[in-house]
């Protein structure tokens, strides 16, 4: 590019500055149920009375968002091969499957509360090097078509699948 050194300066100041409304957006953009921390009954009951009233006021404002969230009552599915030592089905700090929800060698069912807009977040791990599946369906009560994905990976798994907020009335 040929041309006056202040010239071409100023232009690529230009393209930087265009970019960085959006990057900025995109990066420092804060959700407030993620950046509190995942809330459990434990934490929330666990609070000391010496804290501050504004902690105590954001923890239940941010406890009381999520529980306005609409839930759907679902059956979770995991499907392995082979069966992982260790798996993990969360949604927003609250474990909704482990290995001990397992059924037989490979399958893991439970019955739960999920909530929508918000990421099943999926861990497995093996004790080997080999190639492992997983394969997780949710099947939501009183709807047909389940939400499924697979996943694939060597020692360890961890993944999404995002429940979308449009899902079901």
């Amino acid at each position: 590019m040929k041309g006056n050194p202040l010239l071409r300066f100023a232009v690529v100041l230009f393209v930087l500055a265009a970019v960085l409304w959006p990057v900025c957006r995109l990066t420092l953009h804060k959700n407030p149920t993620l950046t509190s921390g995942p809330l459990t009954n434990s934490t929330v009951t666990s609070a000391s009375p010496t804290t501050d009233n504004s902690s105590e006021s954001s923890a239940s404002n941010s406890a009381l968002g999520s529980a306005k969230r609409p839930t759907l009552r679902a059956t979770l599915l995991l499907h392995a091969a082979p069966s992982p030592q260790h798996c993990l089905i969360s949604q927003s700090g609250k474990n909704l499957l482990t290995e001990k929800d397992q059924i037989s060698p490979g399958e893991y069912r439970t019955a739960v509360e999920i909530t929508k807009g918000d990421d099943l977040l999926i861990s497995a791990d093996w004790g080997d090097e080999e190639p492992h599946a997983l394969r997780l369906e949710v099947l939501v009560h009183g709807y047909q078509a389940p939400l499924e994905k697979s996943f694939w990976g060597q020692k360890t798994v961890e993944d999404t699948l995002p429940i979308p907020e449009s899902f079901l009335p």
